[in-house]
Order: structure tokens, then sequence, then C-alpha cells
């Protein structure tokens, strides 16, 4: 018996893999997490915009189509998007009168 070969598509299968800079944002969480437990929330929000930070500048200067599970749209959205979320999380962590240091 013959077995027939599907038809050829245009579509582009990629295997799906964890990709280590996704693993470097979890690591990133827990240690905001960890600093927010210990040294103080204003702290652990800086690690969270710091990571936020360093994700924009990783998709800002990476190869295309991007790093997996990092790059979520076209690459200015994804800058833009990173940059203001990290900064508006600053904002918040330095303004906020809640946040006690």
């Amino acid at each position: 018996m013959r077995v027939r070969a599907p038809p050829p598509t245009d579509e582009i299968v990629v295997p799906h893999r964890t990709s280590a800079a996704v693993w470097l944002v979890v690591v990133a969480v827990v240690a905001a997490t960890v600093t927010f437990a210990v040294v103080g929330p204003r702290a652990g929000c800086s690690v969270v915009a710091g990571v936020l930070f360093a994700l924009a500048i990783a998709r800002a200067v990476g190869p295309e189509p991007g790093l997996p599970g990092v790059a979520v749209r076209g690459r200015v959205i994804d800058v833009v998007g990173y940059l203001l979320l990290g900064a508006a999380i600053a904002v918040l962590a330095f303004t906020s009168p809640s946040l006690v240091a």
C-alpha cells in the first residue's frame, strides 16, 4: 500500500520549542518577585521595568523574526510597547505614595 504525501502548501511550519529568551524572562520575573519580597516594592518594580527595557533593546537590535516569546507583533510595535510599559511601571513605582521603600 502506497502512502500519499500531503499536498504542498505555502504555510511555513515552525517546530515548537522553548527559547532561551523565554527562560530568561521567567528568571527575571522570579528575581523581581524575590526583590519585591526581600527589598521592597519599589525595588521589585524597578527590576520589572528594567526587564521591559532590556526586552525593548533585545527586540530592537535582534535579527528578524525576533526572539520566540518576545517578538509578539511587528518590531516597532514591540519596542514601543515594551518601552511604554517599562516607563509606566518605573514612573508609578517612584511616584506612588503607597509604595514604601
